[in-house]
């Protein structure tokens, strides 16, 4: 994958003057492709076969990778990085906390993750010319930009259906804004796994703000955590079926997002 730039923390790469580069002249790399599963085994049979008792994420994505100066104008015969520019990157890029990260290329222009770097000086002949950074990031995977879903339930009993778009099998808690169109007991049942949320003596123009786990009402005479079931709604996504069928049974108005996992590795 060709990449030049990238996107930390709300700033550029391009921006601060510098690009991606490779330094020992070769464009062959192994690249992982992230994700990695540990499996743990159990030893049967006198060890004739090993049965799966789980399996976890215990990497999260990495990756080491070169910048240098963009040669264009001025730098062209100026590609040293001075003591204050590397001050400069190290301010920006090696932070206690993580940040957005985001590749910046048309495959990967919706997919980020969260990190921070460490840095290593490329010197030639004692002269600095480039910066070696090693990313280490919170995730197995790269999540997807939120991905927004408006749905307009008219009658009791609509449905609506989503398609689950992570790359991941499992589960995501959306973050949902619902206004209840009508009085009534609301539930939501998901055909995918027969789970239903529900949230009793709702009232027309009530709205109900769900971001997992955290439930609000905008009445105040409305005791939500009493009334709600604790049961949030889940957007499932098994190898065989990313389809869930919502079944609302009141009229209501939903503003949805989610996040869908992303199996790609770094550079």
């Amino acid at each position: 994958m060709l990449v030049y730039d990238f996107l930390y923390d709300g700033i550029k790469l391009s921006d601060m003057g510098y690009m991606i580069c490779s330094f020992d002249g070769s464009g062959d790399n192994e690249v992982s492709s992230g994700s990695k599963i540990t499996f743990n085994t159990v030893s049967t049979l006198n060890g004739i076969k090993w049965e799966l008792t789980s399996s976890e994420y215990k990497e999260c994505l990495s990756a080491t990778f070169s910048i240098m100066k963009k040669p264009c104008g001025d730098t062209v015969n100026n590609l040293e990085i001075s003591a204050n520019e590397l001050r400069q990157l190290s301010r920006w890029l090696n932070r206690s906390h993580f940040h957005k990260f985001k590749l910046l290329n048309e495959e990967y222009q919706d997919y980020y993750t969260e990190g921070s770097f460490n840095l290593e000086r490329v010197e030639i002949m004692g002269v600095t010319y480039g910066v070696n950074l090693s990313l280490e990031t919170n995730r197995p995977f790269f999540i997807h930009e939120p991905v927004s879903i408006e749905i307009e339930n008219t009658s009791e009993n609509g449905t609506y259906v989503i398609d689950n778009a992570s790359d991941a099998e499992g589960y995501i808690y959306p973050n949902m804004e619902i206004t209840c169109n009508a009085d009534g007991d609301l539930t939501i049942t998901n055909s995918i796994n027969n789970r239903t949320m529900e949230i009793k003596d709702c009232t027309a123009g009530e709205v109900i703000t769900i971001n997992y786990p955290i439930i609000t009402s905008s009445v105040t005479s409305h005791i939500i955590q009493n009334a709600f079931n604790w049961e949030f709604l889940r957007l499932e996504n098994t190898y065989y079926s990313q389809t869930n069928v919502l079944t609302f049974s009141i009229p209501c108005t939903i503003n949805m997002n989610y996040s869908p996992t992303i199996k790609l590795g770094l550079i």
